[in-house]
């Protein structure tokens, strides 16, 4: 049963794919990191289940084999978004001050970001990355193709909502795709380290300290939780903003493609291939 259902690895992927965009959709952004949390607590459940479903089962044994080289790696992007995080904490931290409020909601947010960086891996690098992967690894260029799409959707899912509103102007488009495009040169990265490491829980790591330094803009503004594409002067900041941080990443991109050069052909990711 589970070897014929690994030979249909692109189908799996799409049925976590829309297994965890429907769950997004079913609790949005704005319903507080309580209720974010325990969704994605599920929606992590779920994609870590369907990975041992496809034969992922040694991956998720890693623990310590290639976490150095994974923070080695990741490192820039880290600093990127500590940096960032930075500029709106230390002014946050200067007019509130040092309370329980501030530590009890650092650790809340801190909490959901390990849920997100856990769902979001298994997701996008254990599901769909790997499933469409298991097809396409034959070559460097079937890899890059597994490496592209699911990058590329893993952006597109942050600016989804705007998407499917219907209410679409210049400055939301723009801002959606450079959203989208500067969310995936993250994702190209971490697929690359993951690939080359096999080891789950350390990408989800990354990916969680990331979104929590990242997260401190939220916690320290106006700024609405996955609210990404926004209107009028805004939105040209956005756009402004999207298009900064992707140029910032493109040190990041250069270790993804030397990552990627140095992996042996065929590689089919942690799922075995008949």
């Amino acid at each position: 049963m589970l070897e014929k259902i690994r030979k249909h690895s692109i189908l799996v992927a799409i049925i976590g794919l829309v297994i965890g965009v429907g769950g997004i959709l079913y609790v949005p952004f704005n319903d507080g990191p309580l209720q974010m949390t325990l969704l994605r607590i599920v929606l992590a459940a779920i994609m870590i289940g369907i990975m041992l479903v496809m034969g992922a089962k040694k991956s998720l044994q890693k623990v310590k084999e290639g976490f150095g080289f994974t923070l080695r790696k990741s490192s820039y992007i880290l600093i990127l978004a500590f940096l960032l995080g930075m500029l709106v904490f230390i002014p946050g931290f200067l007019n509130y001050g040092f309370s329980k409020d501030l530590l009890i909601k650092e650790l809340s947010y801190f909490i959901l970001c390990i849920t997100i960086g856990l769902f979001e891996e298994g997701l996008f690098r254990g599901v769909v990355f790997q499933g469409l992967l298991r097809k396409t690894g034959d070559t460097h260029k079937g890899i890059w193709i597994s490496i592209i799409i699911s990058s590329l959707i893993f952006g597109f899912v942050h600016v989804y909502t705007y998407v499917i509103g219907g209410n679409y102007d210049l400055i939301g488009i723009i801002e959606s795709i450079g959203k989208t495009l500067q969310t995936g040169a993250i994702g190209v990265l971490l697929a690359a380290v993951y690939l080359k490491t096999k080891n789950f829980w350390a990408v989800a790591l990354v990916h969680t300290l990331n979104d929590f330094l990242l997260m401190q803009v939220i916690m320290f503004t106006d700024t609405s939780l996955g609210s990404y594409v926004s209107s009028g002067e805004t939105g040209v900041i956005a756009i402004i903003s999207y298009i900064i941080q992707f140029l910032l990443y493109v040190p990041a991109l250069v270790k993804a493609t030397h990552i990627i050069k140095d992996i042996k052909v065929p590689e089919f990711g942690v799922f075995e291939k008949e």
